[in-house]
């Protein structure tokens, strides 16, 4: 069932965490590899993905599942971590992987990878209005990406730096949930912190699990977010299409 609570996190402790994703937002880096002085076609990339931690395989190495765009197949990534090196994330938790590519199956079902690093991100399902819209508060963002992938709605952008805790979710309309179009809104609200603890602008990814309005019972098939958006006056909304 949707949740009507609202999430809180820390602002301090997420951005100390995106400090690592300045160096690793590098989407694509390649570097060219010879023998005995002949240039080699292959490349080695680094990516950055938003993936789910799915667990640890027989070697005790931790298993990633990489949603395709859309609803495109889901590829499993085998990776070289050791359990000890996860630091407390939970099973089926969304994170922020950097990775190399060591391997593809022919099928391109799975692929083994070397992780280079991690950082969490926002986690969260869609939420439902308790009071009427207006009543919330959905300060600007600047967005940079918003895609689907498989039940999950990601986000990239920026939101203005604070020095307290803020509120940062994805709500949809009570009135329109059981619609063909369903509106949702980005409700970001700083909680009344006053003008001089705002600061520059920050990154921050978040991934919201749509799964209930791809449920059978759902006659969702457009997902429409409302977004206050400093990037782009002109578009207040993005339509995702869900089934």
């Amino acid at each position: 069932m949707l949740n009507a609570e609202s999430i809180l996190f820390n602002t301090q402790i997420f951005m100390r965490n995106l400090l690592y994703i300045s160096f690793a937002l590098l989407f694509l880096t390649a570097c060219d590899r010879s023998h005995d002085g002949v240039l080699d076609d292959s490349f080695e990339t680094q990516v950055v993905d938003i993936v789910t931690y799915t667990g640890l395989d027989g070697d005790n190495h931790a298993t990633f599942r990489l949603d395709g765009r859309d609803d495109d197949p889901a590829i499993t990534l085998f990776s070289n971590v050791a359990a000890e090196s996860l630091n407390k994330v939970k099973e089926n938790e969304r994170l922020l992987l950097t990775y190399s590519v060591t391997h593809r199956a022919t099928d391109n079902s799975y692929w083994h990878i070397d992780a280079l690093g991690y950082s969490r991100i926002i986690n969260d399902s869609l939420r439902v209005n308790a009071n009427p819209l207006d009543t919330y508060s959905m300060r600007p963002i600047k967005l940079h990406s918003a895609w689907r992938t498989g039940e999950f709605i990601n986000i990239y952008g920026q939101v203005e730096t604070t020095s307290k805790n803020r509120l940062l979710y994805m709500m949809i309309d009570r009135d329109t949930k059981y619609n063909d179009t369903v509106d949702a809104y980005l409700v970001h609200d700083l909680l009344g912190t006053p003008s001089d603890s705002i600061f520059q602008w920050r990154d921050f990814y978040m991934s919201v699990n749509v799964a209930a309005l791809k449920s059978p019972n759902a006659p969702c098939h457009t997902l429409r977010l409302h977004l206050n958006d400093e990037n782009n006056l002109k578009i207040t909304h993005r339509d995702f299409h869900i089934k």
